[in-house]
């Protein structure tokens, strides 16, 4: 399996574009996905620069339906006519970031609706194909402060997002875009519907970041590192960290989790 970071927050070459969201190319011999299409084209002129045909992927899977995650698929015509989109029946509603008194709207644009006949609503846990799987994540009450939903603008409880599963030789991995409902929780999650499995690698961005491009951390020093001694504590191999994680909470998880835990840059490719 080889995955590439065509977008994320940061980058290795200056030749590239790094955005705040994220966009995975993923090549297994089953198939080849695009995990998430970030805010905007950005990623598909990455993906030019790397030498990636993007009309090669078989599948699209949109993690959940913030904009830095599903901004780009307006654009996903331009390079690939003919994918699936997978995505949760919620992810269309509206999404609202809280910056003081204001509500943003981060969601997903009208100009989507082009996707209709493509879009595949994932309610349920799938198989994609054999080894592939899409697991539907149940709404939780691990709310977010400054995130919101729907025209009521109620706490976001995350009934949109989901994760990506792909088995291996060596155990599984699991891709999450932001991992709303929390890392930890779903990565017990994964190991409870896996049982017997070992995790070879976790993929993505675990939101501990407050405000997105200031940077700050969302949560505090002792719940970060109460995070890492529980990742710790699992079966996990190793772990690639990006995006919403933030650089502060990268750094407190890196004291813990130590070689474990690698940063996932633009431009970089892992071979599981």
């Amino acid at each position: 399996m080889k995955i590439t970071a065509i977008l994320e927050n940061s980058k290795l070459d200056k030749k590239l574009t790094a955005k705040h969201g994220l966009s995975l190319y993923i090549e297994t011999e089953q198939m080849n996905i695009i995990f998430d299409l970030g805010p905007n084209h950005s990623y598909i002129k990455n993906a030019q620069a790397l030498g990636i045909d993007l009309n090669k992927s078989n599948a699209v899977i949109i993690s959940h339906g913030h904009s830095d995650h599903i901004g780009g698929l307006r654009y996903l015509d331009e390079v690939n006519k003919h994918a699936p989109i997978y995505l949760s029946s919620n992810a269309l509603e509206s999404h609202w970031l809280k910056i003081g008194p204001y509500y943003h709207h981060v969601g997903a644009k009208d100009t989507i609706e082009n996707y209709d006949n493509r879009m595949k609503f994932v309610d349920d846990d799938i198989e994609v194909s054999k080894g592939i799987h899409i697991i539907h994540l149940e709404p939780t009450n691990e709310y977010t402060k400054n995130l919101y939903k729907g025209d009521k603008k109620e706490l976001d409880d995350f009934n949109h997002e989901i994760v990506l599963v792909i088995e291996n030789e060596n155990g599984l991995v699991l891709f999450s875009g932001c991992s709303h409902h929390g890392i930890v929780n779903i990565t017990k999650t994964i190991t409870e519907k896996f049982p017997n499995k070992n995790i070879n690698a976790v993929i993505g961005g675990f939101h501990l970041i407050d405000l997105p491009i200031v940077n700050t951390l969302g949560k505090s020093r002792e719940e970060v590192i109460s995070i890492g001694n529980t990742l710790n504590e699992m079966e996990i191999d190793c772990i690639y960290s990006c995006h919403c994680t933030g650089a502060k909470g990268f750094d407190i998880l890196k004291t813990v989790l130590k070689e474990k835990l690698q940063s996932f840059k633009t431009g970089q490719t892992i071979e599981l």
